[in-house]
């Protein structure tokens, strides 16, 4: 099925630049050179005058969060460390962890001329704090005693209680973080969710231009002062003068513009897509130059999620039983024909958390057992998608490269006679190849998957396949965000292909910031609406593990010890089953632009619609076209 929509993706290519002729249209008096176009990550904006991005629901991807907006830390994706952008500094943390001091970099301003200082981040703080509705309301009025400017650049922060990493609220690791308000601006509005904020004054080195009225673009220019903003003064220039947002639609429009140099960064495509575009156009590239191809470093996993407030999914042996009835070897290469990478833990994949959480617990994976001593991982896995590689012709036998380094540590073993064991302890019977419920119903099970999200999709029907031959009535309900979301925020479903950069993801050492997710204080019934732990997995060994990350600091080295149990505790129970990366191949073209990060210019991820966009544009060189 896969295959086959892929062969209709390439007619549809083929097709569409044969007939169509280049008619993009930029604004008036705006030139192509000078101009870097890229993928609009919500498609059509729906709200394009919308600029309140601490209203939840807005659609920040496209400018807001990685061109206009500011955050006072950024996590460098590749090391793990810490970026002072609008602090000069880290915080600094009184003895007791019930205050800090936050030193600002001189010499920013917003856009409108009037200069950033401490009293727009101690305003943002408070004004958070005093209206519901807005995000990271919650997080603020839970923490923030009172937020006070000491002097023009240095606030202080007095908590409600002991917190060691309070500053992480502010700090943006993937997608954002508490965004700094212009207290100038918003100290005048009595009711900011109802405020527009359009057009938004920035802190970042773009502010707005243009935009289609219908959402199919907007368009960013770079500041005069940009010289006045995190990025300037630490980076540089930023290089493009313009930076358009376009929403091309399908695949194939977007491959088919990209063949025409008409847009010079796509979010992501299919395996099939890639393969035609790089073919097509030879300005195109992606993270390696030759095969994987793909960047397989996003921070956020994806993975097989159980409703564990469900039965029989809150049974850890009917997990297990499910997990090792796949094929994982079958889902690599019918899903992703090989490229993908394997995520066996519950840690993040970005460089730091792959090489201590993923490979790094290689030597415990391989050793870990039920308790009759069933040793369920597979390690032989990334040898054999090597072994596929090289018969697809896509890498040579004399390949250095370390399997392991290419498609992870591994996963869990095909075995089904194991899995039938497991289900058959708990009751359930197979009569005529179908398997029945303990009650004597069949199992019928639906796997909730998105419309837009290529890796997740694939993965749900191809762990259904994997199901349905093991004996398991299964459906896949492919959903649009919305839908899908609140199925799993409000526990409406069975089994998902979900993923989270709390549950699955993060690029530092310290996994406290997101595993907190799990603990069972985050606990909610069927029915009531919940961000975290929406699994819905209690578990008093992981939440105390949890408890005791809590009162150290982010840098005690005790932290990785305690992260390291966490992680057997979520692999004993498996509360849901990492199963592969969110790769990307995020094609680039060269023609207009070079400089795009990738494996041989390691700079910074490819991820231009997070909230570190801002950091890649005084990397970015013009060509002219030539």
């Amino acid at each position: 099925m896969l295959r086959k929509i892929g062969l209709i993706v390439i007619v549809m290519l083929l097709i569409g630049l044969v007939i169509e002729a280049s008619n993009q249209v930029l604004p008036h008096g705006i030139p192509r050179e000078e101009t870097l176009i890229i993928d609009s990550i919500h498609g059509r904006l729906v709200d394009p005058t919308q600029g309140n991005m601490w209203v939840p629901g807005t659609q920040i991807g496209s400018g807001l969060n990685n061109l206009v907006m500011d955050n006072l830390w950024y996590v460098d994706h590749g090391t793990g460390e810490v970026i002072n952008a609008l602090a000069a500094s880290e915080p600094e943390y009184s003895p007791d962890f019930k205050s800090l001091i936050i030193k600002l970099r001189k010499g920013i301003y917003w856009s409108d001329g009037v200069e950033f200082t401490a009293e727009d981040v101690a305003f943002t703080l408070e004004y958070i704090k005093a209206h519901e509705g807005l995000h990271w309301h919650a997080d603020f009025k839970e923490w923030v005693q009172d937020a006070t400017a000491i002097d023009r650049y240095t606030v202080e922060i007095k908590l409600t209680k002991p917190n060691p990493r309070f500053h992480y609220i502010l700090n943006c690791d993937i997608w954002w973080g508490a965004t700094i308000m212009p207290k100038h601006i918003f100290e005048n509005v009595e009711d900011p969710v109802k405020f527009r904020f359009w057009p938004p004054v920035s802190l970042g080195p773009y502010v707005y231009k243009d935009h289609d009225p219908a959402g199919y673009w907007i368009l960013y220019e770079r500041r005069e002062d940009w010289d006045r903003t995190s990025v300037g003064i630490i980076a540089g220039k930023p290089r493009p003068k313009y930076i358009m947002f376009v929403a091309y639609g399908p695949e194939e429009k977007r491959i088919a513009a990209q063949a025409r140099h008409e847009i010079d960064w796509i979010f992501d495509v299919t395996t099939e897509g890639w393969d035609y575009l790089r073919k097509a156009c030879p300005t195109t590239g992606s993270w390696f130059k030759d095969f994987p191809w793909a960047f397989f470093w996003d921070p956020t996993a994806r993975g097989i999620w159980f409703n564990c407030a469900k039965s029989p999914f809150d049974k850890r042996e009917v997990r297990w039983a499910l997990i090792l009835s796949i094929d994982m070897y079958q889902v690599m290469i019918t899903a992703y024909d090989g490229i993908q990478i394997l995520v066996p833990t519950h840690a993040g994949m970005g460089p730091a958390q792959f090489n201590l959480y993923q490979k790094g617990m290689l030597p415990w994976l391989k050793e870990f057992a039920f308790a009759d001593g069933y040793k369920p991982f597979d390690p032989d896995l990334p040898e054999r998608l090597r072994e596929y590689a090289i018969l697809k012709g896509y890498i040579a036998p004399t390949d250095p490269r370390d399997p392991v380094s290419v498609w992870g540590p591994g996963w869990w073993r095909h075995d089904p006679e194991k899995a039938a064991e497991l289900l058959k302890a708990q009751g359930f019977t197979k009569r005529h190849g179908k398997w029945y419920l303990p009650d004597g119903t069949p199992w019928k099970i639906t796997i909730t998957t998105p419309t837009y999200e290529v890796d997740a999709t694939r993965l749900a029907f191809a762990v259904a396949e994997q199901w349905r031959e093991f004996g398991i009535q299964v459906k896949v309900d492919v959903l649009e965000s919305t839908p899908f979301w609140d199925a799993l925020n409000y526990g409406r479903f069975d089994v998902g292909t979900y993923w989270s950069s709390m549950a699955q993801g993060g690029i530092v050492k310290d996994l406290w910031y997101k595993h907190v997710w799990y603990h069972k204080k985050h606990l909610t019934p069927i029915g009531k609406y919940t961000y975290y732990n929406s699994v819905r997995w209690k578990n008093e060994k992981a939440s105390a593990l949890l408890d005791d990350m809590a009162g150290l600091h982010p840098s005690d080295p005790k932290l990785v010890e305690l992260a390291y149990e966490v992680l057997k505790e979520l692999i004993r129970e498996m509360p849901l089953a990492p199963a592969v990366d969110c790769k990307k191949f995020s094609p680039y073209d060269t023609y207009y632009w070079t400089g795009f990060p990738n494996a041989d210019n390691y700079y910074w991820d490819p991820l231009f619609w997070c909230g570190g966009f801002k950091w890649i544009t005084p990397h970015l060189k013009p060509t002219k076209g030539k």
